[in-house]
C-alpha cells in the first residue's frame, strides 16, 4: 500500500486478480454531506465510550462514512470485469482492502474533521459560562434552628401523676 498525493495503491483484490495494484482516487475535498456524517460519527463513537476514547470504536463509526464520501474514482473490477462502482465496495471488496481505503481517507481528511468539530465544542463551553456565579451569596430569611433546651428530670414521665399505661 502507497498513498501518494491523492492517490492510493494498493494490492489487486479484484477476482481472478486481472491485474498487480489497483489505485483509489480522493476527492480534493470532503463534500459538506462527508464532513457532517464524519462530525455525528465521531460524536456518536465517543458519546458510547463512556468518557473513554476508544480508537477501534471511532473507526468503526468514521470509516464508513469515507468509503461513502471520500473517494472520487478508482480501478478496481467486479467479477465480470467490468469497472466496480463507487457505492458496491462494501459489498464486493474484502475487509483489508475496505480498512486501507477508509485508513487512508481518514490521513487526509482527518484534520479537516476535526477542526470545525473542535470549534463547535469551544464555542459549546464558551457559551455554557456564566458571567457571574450561580451559587447563593447569602442565605435565605431564615435563620437555622437552635437546638431546643434538655427537658428537666421534674419533667420526666416517671414523676408524672398519670399512668403511662390506661
Amino acid at each position: 500500500m502507497a498513498l501518494v498525493g491523492r492517490t492510493l495503491t494498493v494490492e489487486c483484490p479484484c477476482p481472478g486478480t486481472p491485474h498487480e495494484s489497483d489505485a483509489v482516487e480522493y476527492r480534493r475535498v470532503l463534500p459538506l454531506a462527508g464532513g457532517m456524517a464524519a462530525i455525528t460519527a465521531m460524536r456518536d463513537a465517543t458519546l458510547g465510550a463512556f468518557g473513554k476514547f476508544d480508537n477501534l470504536r471511532l473507526a468503526e463509526h468514521l470509516f464508513p462514512v469515507y468509503l461513502a464520501h471520500a473517494i472520487d474514482a478508482w480501478t478496481f473490477t467486479g467479477e465480470d470485469g467490468k469497472p466496480l462502482a463507487l457505492d458496491a465496495a462494501d459489498a464486493a471488496l474484502p475487509f483489508e482492502t475496505k480498512y486501507l481505503i477508509a485508513d487512508a481517507a481518514d490521513d487526509l481528511f482527518g484534520e479537516e474533521v476535526t477542526r470545525p468539530l473542535a470549534l463547535m465544542i469551544e464555542k459549546g463551553l464558551r457559551a455554557g459560562l456564566t458571567a457571574r456565579s450561580t451559587s447563593r451569596k447569602k442565605p435565605s430569611g431564615r435563620s437555622p434552628r437552635s437546638r431546643s433546651a434538655r427537658s428537666s428530670p421534674k419533667s420526666s414521665a416517671t414523676e408524672t401523676s398519670e399512668p403511662l399505661i390506661a
